[in-house]
């Protein structure tokens, strides 16, 4: 039976980013029993289905949110459920996304010793004038003492965020804080420019024009900096916003670009599930979870099932979303699987896309692989967007946006970004 990544939201804060539009609540009151409880209702529930029963896990994930808000006990009690209902592969990698300002030595301990194997602490900066335009509620000297105390707990698979593209960053600044992770010397890096979303803080400040944003050429500049930086030490830039140490590429991440089934559990998790015809795919569904945690809780508790929509995804949603995930991979898409997938040559779904973008230098076409080149990794949202057609006959050419206008097309908070 084919495998499957878990992930797991925990969507409570302390404090909500002006930047961030997750599914996430600040509270000052975290039902944690309940939502524990919830979560081990909903799991008990998915094990039931023909869909899941039997499959095994090759990766979990605790995103939020601040998962590092819950305890090591909850965790121990989520992962001990998940391992009795669902064969564990004995290389799983199991992530937990912690914020460096709620972590102390004790938790870090209990977070390994429950069987989390692979932390991702959101540090986002390590000068103290990005973090406070982040309105993040830690400091950098937090992030470092975080960092160590994880390796004393025994953690030998840890990634750190760093945002650019922020209101008042300079190059110098960002140099500074690629110092500052070449001396940790992490397993893993997540680099993410700034975005502005509908409905936060930063994005009615930007319409009042009281944010004042990085130009395009600084934040060009920027993703410059950071993929010399970062390559030049040894990590590989191996998808549009990660980087990693030969062999610590994110599996959980990579199970998305790769189009694996996930299940994800908790308040607004997403979940995918494809459908096969012998060794083709044929088509697939996709569905969500209430997004408040409360009426999460009361459907989950009472029914296992927590689904606030379900869609049908036919084969050409399924080719689609083949294009739209593994072009964000550095070495993007195989065509030979391609054709093993879906019984198609990528020139008779695409007949004029690939000749148009090849000849304006978004994408290379390298034996069997399609992947973005140096100038379409720029302009990766417009050139990805032209693939939404496979009939394509007119192709929308790309223009280069403002990066901080464009959001992505994927579920990012199952995505490995942390908020917490």
């Amino acid at each position: 039976m084919k495998s499957f990544a878990l992930y797991v939201h925990i969507p409570y804060c302390l404090h909500k980013c002006p930047y961030c539009d997750f599914n996430t609540y600040a509270v000052s009151a975290i039902p944690e029993d309940d939502y524990v409880a919830a979560l081990l209702s909903e799991i008990d529930y998915r094990a039931s289905l023909e869909e899941w029963h039997g499959r095994e896990v090759s990766s979990i994930y605790f995103g939020g949110g601040t998962p590092s808000l819950f305890s090591p006990g909850s965790i121990r009690k989520i992962l001990a459920v998940a391992s009795r209902l669902f064969p564990i592969s004995n290389r799983v990698e199991i992530t937990l996304e912690a914020n460096p300002g709620t972590v102390d030595a004790d938790m870090l301990y209990g977070y390994r010793e429950a069987g989390v194997n692979r932390l991702s602490l959101g540090i986002q900066s390590f000068q103290p004038e990005t973090l406070h335009t982040l309105g993040r509620i830690h400091t950098p000297q937090q992030s470092e003492a975080a960092y160590l105390t994880a390796r004393s707990a025994g953690f030998k698979n840890i990634s750190l965020d760093l945002m650019y593209g922020v209101p008042g960053q300079t190059i110098d600044l960002l140099s500074s804080d690629l110092w500052a992770i070449a001396a940790l010397a992490p397993e893993h890096v997540s680099p993410y420019g700034l975005t502005i979303e509908k409905g936060t803080p930063f994005y009615q400040a930007y319409k009042k024009k009281t944010l004042l944003l990085p130009d395009e050429d600084l934040v060009l500049e920027m993703m410059q900096l950071i993929n010399q930086g970062l390559t030049e030490r040894g990590y590989i830039h191996y998808e549009i916003s990660n980087y990693a140490r030969p062999g610590r590429e994110a599996r959980h991440n990579m199970a998305y670009w790769d189009g694996i089934d996930y299940l994800g559990l908790g308040a607004g998790a997403h979940s995918f599930v494809c459908s096969w015809q012998g060794k083709l795919k044929t088509s697939g569904r996709r569905w969500a979870n209430y997004a408040l945690p409360g009426k999460y809780i009361k459907e989950a508790a009472a029914h296992g099932k927590a689904e606030a929509w379900s869609d049908r995804l036919n084969k050409k949603d399924l080719i689609i979303e083949f294009f739209f995930l593994g072009l964000r991979k550095i070495k993007g898409v195989s065509k030979s699987e391609f054709e093993k997938f879906f019984g198609l040559k990528v020139n008779e779904v695409y007949p004029l896309l690939l000749t148009v973008l090849e000849e304006q230098e978004l994408i290379k076409l390298d034996g069997d692989n399609i992947f973005l080149s140096e100038k379409g990794l720029r302009l990766a949202d417009s050139v990805i967007e032209n693939f939404t057609e496979p009939s394509l006959k007119v192709v929308k050419m790309p223009e280069m946006q403002n990066n901080a206008l464009k959001g992505e097309n994927i579920p990012q908070k199952q995505l490995g970004v942390s908020n917490g």
